[in-house]
């Protein structure tokens, strides 16, 4: 067992469980396990939440992609500008639906490069994916003033970012995936908010859209008239799923603040040492949730694996290629996904899989665990 673990819903759940096993125990006594009144009031506390008009639960993040690209019409044809660093739903979802992903380069900030949007572009183009990774969000403001001159939309990949925010430059405050006509979020078991499993949910100020991502997360069918309108799966939230996140949204700003004071903390113990380049990007515009704490290390591995010898830290390295090396993505290059820039590869991209490592981010963590973080980190560089 590690002496700080990456993750602990262990801790999370104790803390909660007569509240959260409650829930559960009410639906299954009135036995309302589908489209009753949890899923209804988690999705209208959700939206209340991001301050949006509509949000529809989903059983995962993948769903809510898949179900809001439908919804916005992107098929056989059309090209989806995104990013290749992310986790591979975010790419596979735009080639599911027929149309062809275009992957751009990433910045510093492991988000995508919104100089490098114009050059993607083709008269195939008909929508822009941007993937808010690791709890902070994209340069959205550009992003949006691209897709409103060029006449696209824009579906957000927010599942890293809930409660991240952005000032504009009106001075208004908008929290992750209200920009565009949809956004997207996780709610897997180790996300900022996390359900009992994977869940997911897709929000949207479009009625129109609404009412298509209504129907598409549900095969296809109105429910009140019990007609199928669309071809479609199955990608409803239940409501076991939902009164547990319902339980835990009372929970979530609190969490978020903690989680500002645990990167903080982390700040204050690691801002001096060269060999770490620590996720601090001097925005006055976005606050950040850090829903993982990224960092870039010099001879990465082999700090892995220092964390690992003896259990001391658990840590994650995600994306240790960049996706375009993935085995699918090789065989389908060109025919379902194709760079946006003039070369065979994304340099910032291949830079970042050789070099982040996320350390033990969650609420739940003591000051105690994250300066032992701190202490095995400054051990591994000082020896």
């Amino acid at each position: 067992m590690y002496k700080v673990r990456f993750v602990n819903p262990q801790k999370q759940y104790a803390d909660h469980k007569e509240e959260l096993l409650g829930a559960i125990d009410d639906i299954l006594t009135r036995g309302a396990l589908v489209t009753n009144k949890e899923l209804s009031e988690f999705e209208q506390n959700f939206a209340k939440f991001l301050g949006v008009k509509h949000a529809l639960g989903v059983n995962s993040g993948t769903s809510a992609l898949d179900v809001a690209l439908q919804a916005a019409g992107i098929g056989p044809g059309d090209e989806v500008v995104s990013v290749a660093h992310t986790f591979i739903a975010s790419i596979s979802t735009i080639c599911l639906t027929g149309a062809k992903a275009v992957l751009i380069d990433v910045g510093q900030d492991f988000n995508m490069d919104a100089s490098l949007i114009e050059k993607a572009l083709s008269p195939k183009t008909k929508a822009i994916l941007p993937v808010h990774f690791n709890g902070r969000l994209c340069d959205v403001e550009v992003i949006m003033q691209i897709a409103k001159s060029k006449g696209l939309m824009v579906i957000e990949d927010a599942a890293q970012a809930l409660g991240a925010t952005m000032k504009m430059s009106d001075g208004q405050t908008q929290k992750g995936g209200t920009f565009g006509i949809a956004g997207c979020f996780s709610l897997y078991w180790a996300k900022a908010l996390g359900g009992p499993g994977t869940s997911g949910v897709v929000v949207t100020n479009d009625d129109d859209m609404a009412i298509k991502m209504r129907l598409m997360r549900y095969n296809g069918e109105d429910r009140e008239s019990r007609e199928f309108r669309h071809h479609a799966h199955n990608f409803l939230m239940d409501n076991i799923r939902a009164a547990f996140l319902n339980v835990k949204m009372k929970y979530l700003p609190g969490w978020l603040a903690r989680r500002k004071e645990i990167a903080n903390l982390y700040l204050k113990g690691l801002g001096d040492l060269k060999q770490v380049q620590l996720p601090y990007f001097n925005d006055s515009q976005r606050e950040d949730i850090y829903n993982n704490y990224v960092i870039r290390a010099e001879r990465r591995d082999e700090l892995e694996e220092y964390f690992k010898k003896g259990e001391l830290v658990e840590t994650l390295v995600q994306y240790k290629r960049p996706m375009y090396e993935e085995p699918i993505m090789r065989e389908t290059k060109d025919k379902m996904w194709r760079f946006g820039n003039d070369g065979n590869s994304l340099p910032e991209t291949e830079k970042l899989s050789g070099e982040v490592i996320s350390l033990p981010m969650y609420p739940e963590l003591t000051n105690e665990e994250v300066e032992f973080v701190i202490k095995t980190l400054r051990d591994f560089y000082s020896s």
